[in-house]
């Protein structure tokens, strides 16, 4: 008897919570590992960075090398810069990846955070301890 009261209820229970498993998507949408990681570095896992550079940086008048040297690396796929940045600051960077024949896109997102001003990035991990550019060198 017992059995037979399990196996009317179990289904029950089990379409329940699959439906208030698609309420919970529809409101909340689609959950998300590591977003506070990767709204800090223009929307990608840390562990797939080669190479950042802050705002600041990206600022200067110059262009640091180690961007040439990171779009160069075997693993590189492409170039995220921060779209709150000024044309003036980024199009230096924009023409390097294309010289370079890489692609790279502009990332308008509210929801950043931080003060990454561009990334070099694989589609894979590389896991690179120091993703930080600290030298004053520029090209």
């Amino acid at each position: 008897m017992e059995s037979e009261l399990n196996a009317d209820v179990l289904p029950a229970l089990v379409n329940e919570d699959t439906s208030l498993q698609r309420i919970a998507l529809g409101i909340h949408g689609i959950p998300e590992l590591k977003h506070d990681e990767k709204m800090n570095y223009l929307g990608e896992f840390r562990e797939r960075i080669i190479l950042r550079l802050t705002k600041r940086q990206v600022a200067e008048k110059l262009i640091y090398p180690e961007i040439k040297e990171a779009l160069n690396h075997e693993k590189s796929s492409k170039m995220l810069i921060n779209g709150t940045l000024s044309p003036q600051f980024t199009d230096k960077y924009i023409e390097l990846a294309r010289e370079m024949g890489k692609s790279y896109t502009m990332i308008h997102d509210p929801e950043l955070t931080g003060e990454t001003g561009l990334v070099v990035v694989s589609n894979e991990a590389v896991d690179i301890e120091n993703i930080d550019v600290t030298s004053p060198n520029v090209i």
